[in-house]
């Protein structure tokens, strides 16, 4: 089987990085809608969540393979830990919004006003990083 080739690996990566951001405003909005209003939340909303988080399951298992090339592989391990932080936020704003127990003792305001944050933005930035460096590779010098 033939070693990777950098621009395909790196086009491969461009594509998850993109679906990943594509799908992002969504998962955001859903987490602030279950920190916020825990008692008011649509059934739907879950469905919507799970849906949400299978996608970035399936991006997460494109994730995980080292391609054997350094610079790639840097950049999947940093998507793949920012694709999971999103599995995680729906998975706990669903427990926050559904699960009765959890429902009486907390809300979460912060989640309710930032969503997905840091990590968030940290995914659209590395997809910017990404693509600048399939230019540079594209246009050298």
């Amino acid at each position: 089987m033939p070693a990777p080739s950098y621009p395909e690996e790196l086009a491969r990566l461009i594509t998850v990085l993109d679906w990943a951001v594509e799908i992002q405003p969504e998962a955001d909005r859903i987490v602030r809608l279950c920190a916020a209003e825990p008692y008011d939340v649509p059934v739907r909303l879950a469905r919507e969540a799970t849906r949400l988080a299978y996608r970035f399951v399936r991006m997460a298992g494109q994730l995980e393979e080292p391609v054997g090339i350094p610079e790639l592989d840097e950049y999947r391990t940093r998507a793949l830990g920012l694709v999971r932080y999103h599995v995680y936020m729906l998975h706990d704003a669903l427990d926050l919004a559904f699960n009765s127990t959890l429902r009486h003792r907390r809300t979460d305001p912060r989640a309710a006003s930032h969503g997905l944050d840091r990590p968030g933005a940290d995914l659209r930035t590395l997809c910017l990083e990404v693509r600048a460096a399939q230019h540079r590779y594209a246009h050298p010098g």
